[in-house]
């Protein structure tokens, strides 16, 4: 049951697509900290296995691949850089996954849809090129999709991707995971167009393949001593978390422009689906992965990643179906949304860089006062390069259904190459830990080390940073290094020597004691 109007995608455009994507997933994943907390404590888990040998309980299939990608490219690249590739890797291995599923499912084209929707998603960009496990859940459930609807003939290669699916979903987070996948599995059983014998056949491999990696691993974990409190961990991250209006809210903007799409796909084939229908998988995946994003993840937002997975399936059928007149609706649209963000991005780059204009100059001034750093004139040539390359490629895409995807996923790329072009610096100023750690280096006496009373995320990266400087709580070390509140209170036998704060976190503020 294919949908009309999507073709095979030419080599020529294929090669200029896989292009995009590249350059879309690889740039700005190094050169810059951690930007929220959520990034340092992934860190501190890549950190503890290289240095110590400690297997990770949590997200081992994110945390072992980062830390193997650090050692292997350290000597070009810091350990946090060499860890955010896998976030590259996990994204471009998500992306193929994701077009192969909608080829399969819907025929010829739907890959080039898939993709230049998953792109295009809001919530995808920021997500994919931090260093956060869940870009490696999403990858596992792609794998998991793929797997199901090869399965469906009976192959061995189906086989394995369920398996290795299934497995991946359970390292990548928690056995909550693999139940969602075991369930998602056994209903396809029921659904029509899946009852074939060839897939009971191939179903029982796939789960037998999982079975056997996970036993590997907690083989692995018993040698290590680490099997009981892994164990302990998974039965914490089975309980779902209160979020679901929070999830509702948020998916307006992070699955545009799947969302709408998808809904079209439903309402167009709404009278179709009470036989088999290629969209049953896509929608059934949709519901349990809604599920899924309720149990505890690293960060809150990126536990809705995989939920981009089914609504871009959906949305990828939906594009081939569009009236030319809601097709080109949507274009403008995507015209006009971009054309927008492209002129104000100039326009607060010109008021941060050159004062012009003045009260916009002010109001950036405020947010981040102690900006001192530009962007260079590479950075900026990348920039302009980036803004005239798409006003003239955007009056030459083809007038076909892909159209209004081509749109977002180039207006995604163009959004976050200025955003790391020109306003890098300045987030870093703002959001990063690197100032602060650079003002406490600076304010720190030579060959004296220092205790630290602050949160987790500013103990790793503190501790990175300072390495042997930083002594343990109650040692003694002569400076003290605390956070607290915006208000900065006295403390007993110690003098302040230097005040700090997070210009973009007011209640982040820092000072340095020294021990009278």
């Amino acid at each position: 049951m294919q949908p009309e109007g999507l073709h095979s995608t030419p080599p020529s455009k294929l090669f200029w697509l896989v292009l995009l994507v590249l350059f879309w997933a690889g740039f700005g994943l190094t050169g810059r900290d951690a930007w929220k907390a959520e990034e340092a404590l992934a860190f501190a888990q890549v950190w503890h296995w290289l240095q110590f040998g400690r297997l990770p309980l949590e997200s081992p299939l994110y945390v072992l691949t980062s830390g193997v990608l650090a050692r292997v490219f350290e000597t070009g690249l810091d350990w946090q850089d060499g860890a955010r590739l896998a976030s590259g890797l996990f994204t471009l291995l998500t992306v193929l996954l994701t077009a192969l599923t909608a080829r399969r499912l819907f025929g010829p084209g739907h890959g080039a849809a898939a993709t230049l929707l998953l792109v295009g998603a809001f919530g995808f960009m920021l997500r994919a090129h931090a260093l956060l496990p869940e870009t490696a859940l999403m990858a596992a459930y792609a794998l998991l999709l793929l797997g199901l609807v090869e399965t469906r003939g009976g192959n061995t290669r189906g086989s394995w991707l369920l398996g290795l699916g299934l497995a991946g979903a359970v390292l990548a987070r928690g056995l909550g995971d693999g139940l969602l996948g075991l369930v998602m599995a056994l209903v396809v059983l029921v659904l029509p167009g899946h009852v074939e014998r060839a897939f009971r056949r191939a179903l029982p491999r796939g789960l037998l393949l999982a079975a056997g990696l996970l036993a590997a691993w907690m083989f692995i974990l018993s040698g290590a001593g680490q099997l009981q409190a892994w164990w302990s961990l998974q039965s914490t991250g089975l309980v779902p978390l209160p979020r679901t209006g929070y999830l509702l809210s948020m998916l307006v903007w992070y699955a545009w422009p799947a969302w709408p799409l998808a809904a079209w796909a439903i309402w167009h084939e709404h009278r179709k689906l009470g036989r088999g229908h290629p969209l049953h998988l896509p929608l059934l995946a949709t519901a349990l992965l809604f599920l899924a994003a309720h149990l505890p993840s690293l960060s809150r937002d990126g536990a809705a990643l995989p939920l981009l997975l089914p609504l871009t399936l959906l949305a990828a059928h939906g594009v081939a179906t569009l009236k030319r007149g809601a097709a080109q609706a949507f274009y403008w649209f995507g015209v006009t949304c971009f054309l927008f963000f492209l002129i104000a991005f100039w326009v607060y780059f010109t008021a941060l860089e050159w004062g012009w204009p003045p009260g916009l100059a002010r109001h950036m001034a405020r947010l981040v006062p102690d900006y001192a750093a530009s962007a260079g004139r590479a950075e900026i040539g990348l920039a302009v390069a980036a803004s005239v390359l798409w006003l003239l490629a955007v009056p030459f895409f083809p007038r076909a259904q892909l159209r209004p995807a081509l749109v977002w996923a180039t207006g995604m790329a163009l959004t976050w190459t200025l955003v790391i072009a020109l306003f890098r610096p300045w987030i870093e100023a703002g959001w990063g830990y690197r100032p602060l750690v650079r003002g406490l280096a600076g304010h720190l006496p030579a060959g004296e080390c220092v205790s630290l009373e602050v949160d987790p995320a500013a103990q790793v990266i503190f501790s990175y940073h300072l390495g042997e400087r930083v002594g343990g709580t109650g040692s003694d070390c002569p400076w003290l290094f605390v956070q607290g509140t915006a208000e900065y209170g006295p403390r007993d036998g110690y003098r302040s020597v230097w005040q700090a704060v997070r210009p973009r976190q007011k209640d982040q503020a820092f000072q340095l004691l020294r021990r009278e």
